[in-house]
């Protein structure tokens, strides 16, 4: 969905949508039903509903139907903040996006008041300096309930299930959850041998490692989550020829992606306790993003021949290391020796079987 409102393409959507199908750690992570499946699927559900707000202006568009993609981004929000707490990162990506996309608005009615006989894409400029100030006041004040009100709501009402909140009240039980997750989280001196920290999860340093058997003398199972390195790796490169887009050529969808991919990742920089690379899971969908937009640029200068080429065959390369990796990402019996030999590309790092 969102491949298609940045590209404008469906082919470019559809490569975005199969590299991401292929990535390990989304057919790890989905197969185990992990929370971060959750938080990862809103996500994606209120970036692409941002992502509508943002092609629309309440000069050109009437003003409920600007409501429509900011309402469901804030509900989208609300349950990703109530499956994990890490949807508060996607909450500031999405704060910086709005207020850019008002600040854009701003700026037009600016040369509005300046050009006031003027008009732009035929509205008069006279119709944007009346309209500005409520139009913007509105959506603030409309942000407020989506964003503030409903996701507090939605958050509230997730503590439903919980048997022991009749005591203190809903609301009690929420609140002293808050504070003991807090102190959980912020005291914890845990180690771990599979932890890795935020600077390492990009180059796939420290797979974690699921779970293993012993099936005979050479053969074992083994499950560990990790990305695909052909995904993984080409997204760094990605990532920065996103951000010479966002700041040199002032493209706004590179810069729609640098801020999503760096809210989901920045944040963990702060973290200091144990952290594993399952915690890089929000951030892959925006890794397979970046590389269809890079293509999507490449297409410009290249054949139509030699796009197409290059598409198809990264696609494969793609699928074809899932398929390498697929027995120690699904716990299918191997050959411990063909995981040494073949799969284990780190020897001081990567526990795949033992």
């Amino acid at each position: 969905m969102v491949g298609v409102n940045l590209t404008k393409r469906r082919d470019i959507a559809a490569f975005v949508s199969f590299i991401f199908a292929s990535d390990f750690m989304h057919f790890v992570q989905t197969r185990l039903t992990t929370i971060d499946v959750f938080i990862t699927f809103f996500v994606i559900l209120m970036y692409y509903f941002m992502h509508k707000y943002c092609t629309l202006s309440f000069y050109d568009t009437a003003l409920k139907k600007t409501f429509l993609p900011l309402g469901a981004c804030g509900i989208a929000f609300g349950f990703g903040i109530a499956s994990k707490w890490t949807g508060f990162y996607a909450g500031a990506g999405l704060a910086v996006i709005f207020f850019l996309t008002l600040w854009k608005r701003y700026r037009e009615f600016c040369y509005a008041k300046k050009n006031p006989k003027g008009n732009t894409e035929g509205i008069s400029h006279k119709e944007i300096v009346k309209n500005f100030k409520p139009y913007a006041l509105k959506t603030i004040g409309f942000c407020v309930i989506f964003f503030v009100v409903i996701p507090f709501m939605i958050y509230l009402l997730s503590y439903i299930p919980f048997k022991d909140y009749s005591e203190g009240g809903l609301l009690t039980r929420m609140l002293d959850n808050q504070a003991s997750m807090f102190d959980y989280h912020s005291k914890l001196e845990a180690t771990h041998p599979y932890s890795s920290v935020w600077y390492e999860w990009p180059t796939m340093e420290r797979p974690i490692f699921y779970y293993s058997k012993e099936m005979g003398e050479d053969l074992r199972r083994g499950i560990s989550a990790f990305g695909n390195p052909l995904v993984w790796w080409s997204g760094i490169f990605a990532f920065f020829f996103m951000l010479y887009l966002a700041t040199k050529k002032r493209d706004k969808n590179a810069r729609f992606l640098c801020i999503g991919y760096l809210a989901q990742y920045l944040p963990w920089i702060l973290i200091t306790r144990c952290t594993f690379i399952y915690h890089y899971f929000p951030s892959v969908p925006f890794i397979a993003l970046m590389i269809g937009y890079c293509f999507l640029q490449l297409q410009k200068k290249v054949s139509k021949k030699v796009f197409l080429t290059l598409l198809i065959l990264f696609a494969v390369i793609c699928f074809g290391l899932f398929l390498l990796f697929y027995p120690v990402l699904s716990g299918e019996v191997v050959s411990r020796e063909f995981v040494i030999n073949y799969l284990k590309w780190f020897e001081n790092t990567w526990t795949l079987v033992v």
